[in-house]
Parts: C-alpha cells; sequence; structure tokens
C-alpha cells in the first residue's frame, strides 16, 4: 500500500474517536526512519571523506608555501623535511605527517602510509597530492 494510503487511515481512525495506533502502524514508522537513518549514515560518511582529502590537501599547500619562505631565506636551499619547517618556526604546527622535498621544491612523501590515521586518504605519488582511497 502506497504511504498516503497509510495516512488515510490514520486520520480515519483518530477522526472516529479511536485512540492509539496499531503495532503495524508503528512498526511502519520505525522502518521508515531506519530508512532515513541509513541514507543520512551513507552521505554523511562521503562527506567526511572528502572533507580529510581537502583537509590533507590545504596542509600540504601550507608546506609547500613554508617550503618557499624557507629557500627564500636560507640562500635557496630546500628543508630537508617538514618537522625541519616547524622548528625553524616556519610551521606554526608539525604537519600530520612528516613531508619531504624534491629538488624543485615539490613536497614528496614516500611512506606507504595514510594521512595520519585516516585509512580513506593516500598519497598520490604522480600528482603529489592526496585523494581519497580506491575501494
Amino acid at each position: 500500500m502506497p504511504i498516503l494510503c497509510w495516512l488515510k487511515i490514520i486520520v480515519k481512525r483518530f477522526r472516529y474517536g479511536e485512540k492509539g495506533f496499531t503495532l503495524l502502524e508503528i512498526l511502519l514508522v520505525i522502518l521508515l526512519l531506519s530508512i532515513l537513518a541509513a541514507i543520512v549514515t551513507a552521505n554523511l560518511s562521503t562527506f567526511l571523506a572528502a572533507g580529510r582529502v581537502a583537509a590533507a590537501n590545504t596542509e600540504v599547500d601550507n608546506v609547500e608555501t613554508a617550503a618557499l619562505a624557507y629557500y627564500a631565506d636560507n640562500d635557496k636551499t630546500w628543508p630537508g623535511s617538514s618537522d625541519e619547517l616547524a622548528a625553524n618556526d616556519y610551521l606554526s604546527d608539525n604537519a600530520l605527517v612528516d613531508y619531504g622535498f624534491d629538488g624543485s621544491g615539490r613536497v614528496t612523501f614516500t611512506h606507504a602510509a595514510a594521512w595520519g590515521s585516516h585509512a580513506d586518504v593516500v598519497w598520490n605519488a604522480t600528482e603529489h597530492k592526496w585523494e581519497p582511497a580506491q575501494e
């Protein structure tokens, strides 16, 4: 039965003085709420993963900017790692992972680990950026 038919039955029952809900009506409401909760949970995890990827790539951009400032201040020498940038106050905090730099100052990350403790964010060495893990 379509949902509108169920709603008409409920409205008729209240109109003629019957009070309360039947077990079937309560189960129907629980079923609908469960379906909505499943949809919201699936979408929420997708949005959270996209947010982690954006945060990781923002961190890479910040580390690259700090490396450029280090390069300009230190006789055209690239830093050894992102920890060195933080130690010399080019970054306010240590990066979540320890980045290195190639000869042109681009960020490199050679470890096979994910971004921090997030397994759904992995490093793409050819693009020099973080991206969602393939499932």
